[in-house]
């Protein structure tokens, strides 16, 4: 048995920092060095164009600009692309935990494609509460401020989940009615902070800084190569763990919801990707067996 705390929604970590650029995002601003020093040769992320949000390729740091609205739609598909056409072999991928989960599978398992597994140089996870289509979040705008509006990124805050609009409105949203608008996928996702990464990214109000999480040898190395090159344009704050407590509310507020959307598709007897019935039925015993102020789950 494991508690719903921070083992569960964090996983491990060898550090925590609050990271400051003075020139942009401090995500970019690592990622465009990165391509500058040659530790990598590509970047898959997501991009924002006049028209929608999609996966890119990015090989130049001149027109680096990554979406800050999660988005899971296309990045393994152009991965095969940008191995199998372009020959990268030092690529960072920066998405959610749902494509990195399925990227790691790939790897390690060898599923269906085992020209990934020695071409990733980082993965950099994104905090994610939950995907919406653009769509999605206009109507989800409209549920809290009574006015329809587009979503230009969202950030976490002490006080809350956040969405900033394009008009600068920015909106303080509450779990329940997010997990309303979210894709059908994220009710039920239990690795909100991106667990098999080697960084995890948490944007935040101020766009010059960030939270990052470091799980990995490979990302505490990269993130000190970096660092120390541009140590005058990048800043990093150690953090403690008490100090990113409201992150860990969301999380579990979260987390919650979707353990709820899980039980409630095995009293209707729905199946959901990854449960079968047994396993169902063992998580919905367990969980059914303990209070509301020591929630724990066992690992199966």
């Amino acid at each position: 048995m494991i508690r719903l705390d921070k083992q569960f929604l964090f996983g491990k970590f060898k550090g925590i920092f609050e990271v400051y650029c003075k020139e942009e995002n401090p995500l970019h601003f690592v990622l465009k060095k990165m391509l500058e020093k040659e530790l990598i040769d590509g970047i898959i992320g997501t991009t924002h164009d006049e028209k929608s949000l999609k996966a890119k390729l990015f090989t130049n740091s001149n027109n680096l600009e990554l979406s800050s609205i999660s988005f899971n739609g296309g990045q393994i598909s152009l991965l095969k692309k940008a191995i199998q056409k372009y020959r990268l072999k030092k690529i960072a991928v920066v998405a959610p935990s749902c494509i990195l989960d399925g990227l790691n599978k790939t790897q390690y398992y060898g599923i269906g494609c085992n020209w990934v597994k020695t071409a990733i140089a980082l993965k950099i996870g994104i905090l994610c509460l939950g995907v919406a289509t653009e769509e999605s979040l206009k109507y989800e705008v409209l549920d809290i401020a009574q006015k329809k509006s587009k979503v230009r990124r969202s950030y976490v805050a002490e006080e809350g989940f956040i969405l900033e609009t394009v008009e600068g409105t920015k909106i303080k949203v509450d779990m329940e009615t997010h997990h309303h608008y979210v894709n059908s996928a994220c009710k039920y996702c239990l690795n909100l902070s991106a667990r098999g990464s080697d960084i995890t990214y948490v944007p935040l109000e101020d766009k010059k800084r960030a939270i990052f999480i470091i799980r990995s040898e490979r990302g505490w190395r990269t993130l000190s190569i970096v660092q120390k090159a541009f140590s005058q344009k990048l800043q990093f704050k150690f953090l403690n763990y008490s100090d990113i407590k409201y992150l860990e509310d969301l999380l579990k507020k979260k987390v919650i919801l979707n353990i709820d959307s899980i039980l409630e598709r095995v009293d209707i007897g729905l199946p959901a990707p990854k449960w079968n019935n047994n396993r169902f039925r063992k998580f919905y015993r367990i969980w059914n067996s303990i209070n509301e102020i020591n929630i724990e789950e066992e690992v199966f």
